[in-house]
């Protein structure tokens, strides 16, 4: 009777073990949607910034790198980024945090926040983020996953 309860605890501790693997095989990161090869598109705005118009036209073009390990943007690496995310009001939020109107860009209402440690990025739709630097609101897009 021990020797069978000994086997049935054992197949038993396997099948969870090998459940737990599958599972989390399947599990997608919640930043799937910002890891990738960006390429700054456009200007889409600003706050209060310190950079001309002339120098935040030279961004266009610029890759931008989002993995899990760092972010990468206009020549800066910041190494184990949080992504850390929250969600509020669009227009709100930038009169609050970048003193600026954004009713004439394509951001969600609401819109997620999400703090990559040196800039936030802001995403608009599947392959399309808004990157904030230094005051200014850049478009990307995806150009590789």
């Amino acid at each position: 009777m021990k020797t069978s309860l000994v086997i049935l605890i054992t197949r038993l501790l396997a099948l969870a073990f090998f459940l737990s693997i599958a599972g989390s095989a399947n599990a997608k990161d919640i930043n799937d949607d910002i890891y990738g090869l960006w390429k700054i598109k456009s200007i889409m705005g600003g706050g209060i910034s310190s950079l001309s118009e002339h120098k935040a036209r030279l961004y266009i073009g610029k890759i931008v790198i989002i993995n899990a390990d760092k972010f990468v943007f206009n020549g800066k690496t910041c190494l184990h980024p949080p992504y850390s995310r929250s969600v509020d009001d669009v227009d709100k939020y930038f009169d609050r945090e970048w003193r600026a109107d954004v009713t004439d860009t394509p951001l969600p209402n609401p819109v997620t926040i999400i703090d990559a440690k040196c800039n936030f990025l802001y995403p608009i739709r599947k392959n399309h983020i808004m990157i904030a630097e230094e005051g200014v609101f850049f478009e990307a897009v995806r150009i590789k996953k």
